[in-house]
């Protein structure tokens, strides 16, 4: 009886942090953005002017940014912002190209935005998410404490859990 190879394949991309200098490689991945994945990230088409003003800005104000890059171009991204109207809060933005979709990229980029938020001592991160977009819904639920309905999108609620065991599994 012939044994399974069990060895582990490396995914052909690697998660890396993103930061001032990368405005411009963020925005290119956001242009090879397609209208519908556009609408899912910006819950409308922005112009293209906005989004290079979007890149230049998330990649220098602050915000925890983590890509998913193959072969020096970013294929998906996450977003962690600290909400200082609200102590302990965070939202999350992704955005990951279509031909890199379930390759495991938004798995990553998950788990590293929890990881994020709990080293900038966060406690409750928050997703909105459009009603068409069943991918982002799937993957929300695997490490959403809870989900509600505000102004006809899917909020997903996620609790930073202090146990690092906890933290960045997902929950199934």
């Amino acid at each position: 009886m012939q044994q399974s190879d069990t060895r582990s394949i490396d995914p052909p991309w690697r998660l890396v942090r993103l930061g001032p200098r990368d405005g411009d490689r963020y925005c290119d991945h956001l242009m090879r953005l397609d209208a519908t994945d556009r609408r899912f990230r910006f819950f409308e088409e922005p112009p293209d002017h906005l989004i290079a003003l979007h890149a230049g800005f998330a990649a220098s104000d602050g915000r925890t940014l983590h890509a998913c890059e193959s072969e020096g171009e970013i294929r998906g991204v996450g977003e962690l912002l600290a909400d200082r109207e609200r102590p302990g809060y965070g939202e999350l933005a992704f955005s990951v190209e279509r031909d890199w979709r379930r390759s495991g990229l938004g798995l990553a980029l998950m788990q590293a935005m929890i990881d994020a938020a709990k080293a900038e001592g966060l406690a409750h991160l928050e997703l909105e998410i459009l009603p068409d977009n069943l991918a982002m819904q799937g993957l929300a639920r695997r490490f959403a404490t809870r989900t509600e309905r505000r102004n006809g999108n899917i909020i997903a609620v996620i609790e930073v859990a202090s146990d690092p065991e906890q933290s960045s599994k997902p929950l199934n």
